[in-house]
């Protein structure tokens, strides 16, 4: 396919003829499609990951309010009754708010004892925080400080809310003691920094293009492009799956694509014009993107599109936004584009940086075989360690490791009775044994059996005694809502120190009894991880069948060693920055690792149909490489830091989401440009099948 140069004349001359049809036809379809097929962009985090959620289905199936756990953190100086009261109002205020449904804090708890001495009846009497003085508080605290360290530090200084809403939560009308840190792990869309971002974008792209290309028609025309291609995809995407829910990420991939492939066709008219006419600039930009543009569309249709057939909106967006926007973009290159640039001839054709293609030629056109030979079977060790360690679990990739937070559960019964409430005791006992040191306590109906037993001096054994006594006493200080409503049991874990997601796994794969997540927190913790555990095997798959796929277009079983290796570097010593970092990993972090290898696939075809198409026409190792650079590498080099601005100027954003996905796209896509420009040549050079002896270096 690379010998092959298509005679694109007469449709050059077509597309000059219709270029005003064809500008005004493009813009009125993106017009009606961004009009009448309008994707709704979630507001919140949450809804887009919750949406193939299983366990949040199943807690919807029994009708169980799920809540939007937030944190809020207090530090005063002194802990003396003005703090006291204080603290206390601010417990009350936090009730008020609007859409609060339940407020986790020293202030909501019950503490069991017997009052021998003050009520000659004996009777066990469980008292509110609120009806303790502080040196009273204080003293029952540190009888059991461990049972309390989730909501206060050993020296009463630090204070600890956890805040179950159904909403997120404006907190700025209440009076909040001393220093504080609100905590609220589900972000909402700032749909005003989201236009300060877009806007951030548009400069960077026109001051880089004025420098690079001395003009603002790339930028202009650059503007256009990937805004009716981000429109035209979505529509697409809309159209074909009928799901109107888009995540704000997916237009960053749209973008992503829509740029690399814009420059491929855009630079080579630019730089075309240094020794020919404008018409001829068109035919060359056209003749020669075309092929190797359809093969990186086609290669993207290939390698992601069984993920479309998987059952998760996420992935099938995912997927879509990637192969709808490779073909989307491929079209809008052989119409638009050209139909636009037709208007303008340039005068300044010189591009700063082509200087670096010379550079590289020099550097890489005799490269040392055992640094290529060294740096392949490190990349292949690092890969088959990360592989056995996933494996063998002796590093878990996928841990999320948290402190001082709650988990919210409900477990379903039939009726309070001893056996319910044991196997509810063994569920507890089971969940403290397995994570002794991580789980600092287990609040329910059990917990408060075990304290009305000791404060009675009574067997620590739960009989029908001990749960009549517990019921009577449940009743008598009002604790009922506290610990179960009409059909399901409440039950709050603290956490203090531990990797969240091996916790949530064993609880999901509890077998003995059902278990439903009510805060959202968790649910989001597990639908992620989920979410994750498909996409990196699916990535993987996709990694294999682009290699085997290139391997056909170029008839070289080479090449698929090459696609593999130069597709595979980026997440491979990725994986390495995250072990050493001690990062988890995570699906936004897969989310960049699919951006990657849809850039990564895009430049392999491109690097490698140029380079074969020149030495099939004789060009020698020296000016073939000069040419590649200068035709392939420059323009993947203004594309990378375009984008690496973009996607770091991200991690800003207040949204976690798009911060996590930003800074890695912007690691990871630093590693694909330096794997483009010094590994991906001296491999071509590596596998050239051409004859070499009677062509001078």
């Amino acid at each position: 396919m690379y010998y092959n140069i298509p005679n694109v004349n007469r449709y050059i001359n077509t597309i000059i003829r219709f270029r005003k049809l064809i500008i005004l036809m493009f813009s009125l379809l993106a017009i009606t499609g961004a009009i009448f097929v309008q994707p709704k962009f979630l507001s919140s985090d949450e809804l887009f990951w919750l949406n193939d959620s299983s366990e949040f289905q199943r807690t919807k199936n029994q009708n169980y309010q799920t809540y939007r756990q937030s944190k809020l953190i207090v530090s005063i100086k002194n802990f003396d009754e003005n703090a006291l009261s204080e603290l206390r109002k601010l417990h009350k205020n936090l009730l008020e708010v609007e859409g609060v449904q339940k407020v986790s804090s020293l202030f909501s708890n019950d503490f069991v004892c017997n009052k021998n001495n003050e009520n000659p009846s004996g009777l066990v009497v469980v008292l509110n925080s609120n009806q303790i003085d502080t040196l009273k508080l204080k003293k029952l605290v540190k009888l059991e400080h461990n049972s309390y360290s989730n909501i206060v530090d050993k020296d009463f200084k630090t204070f600890y809310y956890y805040i179950n809403a159904t909403q997120k939560l404006d907190l700025s009308s209440i009076k909040i003691p001393g220093e504080f840190v609100y905590l609220d792990k589900i972000s909402d869309i700032d749909w005003n920094g989201l236009f300060i971002f877009a806007l951030i974008f548009v400069v960077i792209i026109t001051i880089l293009f004025r420098i690079l290309f001395r003009n603002y028609i790339a930028a202009i025309s650059a503007i256009i492009f990937l805004t009716i291609s981000t429109i035209l995809t979505f529509t697409t995407i809309i159209l074909l799956t009928d799901i109107y829910t888009i995540h704000i990420t997916m237009p960053f991939i749209t973008v992503t694509i829509g740029l690399v492939e814009f420059l491929y066709f855009y630079y080579r008219w630019h730089v075309s014009q240094y020794s020919t006419n404008k018409l001829t600039a068109l035919r060359k930009m056209v003749n020669r993107n075309m092929t190797p543009a359809i093969w990186t569309s086609i290669l993207t249709l290939l390698g992601l599109g069984s993920l479309v057939f998987i059952d998760s909106d996420i992935i099938k967006l995912l997927s879509l936004s990637l192969i709808i926007s490779s073909f989307t973009s491929y079209i809008l290159n052989l119409t638009l584009l050209p139909a636009l640039l037709s208007f303008f001839k340039l005068e300044h054709t010189h591009v700063q940086y082509a200087k670096l293609s010379y550079m590289l030629t020099s550097s890489e056109l005799h490269y040392n075989k055992n640094f290529l030979y060294i740096f392949l079977a490190g990349t292949y060790l690092l890969a088959a360690i990360g592989v056995f360690s996933i494996l063998s679990k002796s590093h878990n990739f996928f841990s999320l490791q948290v402190q001082n937070e709650q988990i919210e559960l409900k477990i379903p019964y039939e009726k309070i009775d001893p056996e319910f409430i044991l196997s509810v005791k063994k569920f507890t006992d089971e969940l403290q044994n397995k994570f002794e040191d991580e789980v600092s306590e287990v609040y329910s109906i059990v917990s408060l059996i075990e304290e009305l037993n000791e404060a009675s001096s009574k067997a620590e054994d739960i009989n029908e005694e001990a749960i009549l006594q517990a019921l009577f006493y449940m009743d008598l200080y009002d604790l009922n809502e506290k610990y179960f409503d009409e059909n399901a049991l409440n039950i709050t874990v603290d956490l203090f120190d531990i990797n969240k997601l091996e916790l949530l796994e064993w609880l999901k794969n509890y077998k003995n009894m059902e278990l439903y997540f009510l805060d959202k927190n968790s649910l989001l913790s597990i639908a992620k991880y989920d979410q994750a555990i498909l996409l990196a095997s699916s990535l993987l798959f996709a990694l294999l069948i682009i290699g085997t796929i290139i391997a056909w277009i170029f008839r070289s079983y080479k090449m698929a060693f090459v696609a593999f290796t130069t597709n595979a570097i980026p997440i491979i010593w990725f994986g390495l920055f995250i072990t050493l970092f001690n990062i988890p990993l995570s699906l936004e972090m897969l989310i960049a690792m699919t951006i990657s290898v849809g850039l990564a696939s895009d430049a392999t075809i491109h690097f490698a149909y140029k380079y074969f198409r020149l030495r099939y026409f004789g060009r020698s190792l020296k000016h073939t490489l000069d040419k590649l650079f200068f035709y392939a590498a420059v323009p993947v080099f203004i594309g990378s830091v375009v984008l690496i601005s973009v996607f770091a100027s991200l991690y800003f954003s207040q949204i976690q989401s798009l911060q996590l996905i930003g800074l890695y796209s912007a690691i990871l896509i630093s590693i694909s440009l330096v794997t483009d420009l010094l590994i991906l040549p001296v491999m071509l050079l590596f596998v050239d099948k051409f004859d070499t002896k009677e062509q001078s270096p």
